[in-house]
């Protein structure tokens, strides 16, 4: 049985991804995916990227892993203040060394004859998000593939196109079998940031056999990325927003 274990947005939460890689090896995961935003909010991105490059866990480009790895300032200067102090603080964390390789990250991997992951969407718009019927669709309207995994938004959803015309099935992941007589969209959730009112870091498994998808929620210690974040003078809301998942 080979078992994928699937992972998102780790935002420099050394705790969360200690803790849900720890998770996934104990549930004896053939391969570990990351789908981008290893970096930005958080208070340890070059611990985060140590491990996984020491791994060598493959890995997609998430949106803050762009920025962060831009030497360009037009690339994140629409971000909100907050953001942009994110990526200019992590961005004088992180050697050139790490700024090349997140630079070099590809936009998607292609695991199998037809199952792709990528950071966010296949929609046409940069970074767009799959996170409720209207953004599914448009993702359902470029997605090339019977099943892809992607995060970005911060929530564990499955989507499943219904056919041309009709509204996407979208709903919280549970363990079920996916179909292969729809296209389907897997949002794996975050790690390091989960924003479904579940503070504990998430992942997803899934069976390549038996097409069994399974959801995992880790819990991880929460107050010390807090005051990490703190420490480091960033945001504060980033830090409080940890212990309430959202």
């Amino acid at each position: 049985m080979t078992k994928i274990g699937f992972f998102s947005d780790v935002h420099g939460n050394l705790e969360a991804l200690q803790a849900i890689l720890k998770r996934l090896d104990n549930e004896s995961c053939d391969l570990i995916v990351c789908l981008g935003d290893i970096v930005g909010y958080g208070a340890n991105p070059v611990e985060c990227l140590q491990i996984i490059r020491e791994r060598e866990i493959p890995c997609v480009m998430g949106n803050h892993d762009e920025y962060a790895s831009s030497l360009l300032p037009d690339t994140f200067s629409h971000l909100r203040p907050e953001i942009i102090k994110s990526v200019e603080w992590t961005q004088q964390q992180l050697s050139l060394d790490d700024l090349r390789w997140l630079a070099d990250q590809p936009m998607r991997l292609q695991l199998g004859e037809n199952i792709f992951a990528l950071h966010s969407s296949f929609a046409s718009r940069r970074w767009a998000y799959c996170m409720d019927e209207a953004t599914f669709a448009a993702n359902f309207e470029k997605q090339p593939c019977q099943l892809a995994f992607c995060g970005h938004s911060h929530s564990p959803l499955i989507g499943l196109d219904m056919g041309e015309g009709k509204t996407p099935f979208v709903d919280f992941i549970r363990p079920c079998t996916l179909p292969a007589d729809h296209k389907i969209m897997v949002n794996v959730g975050s790690v390091g940031q989960p924003r479904d009112r579940d503070p504990r870091a998430c992942a997803i498994i899934y069976e390549w056999e038996t097409r069994q998808l399974n959801i995992v929620r880790e819990p991880y210690d929460v107050e010390t990325a807090q005051n990490k974040i703190y420490m480091a003078r960033l945001p504060d809301k980033f830090g409080l927003r940890l212990a309430m998942g959202k």
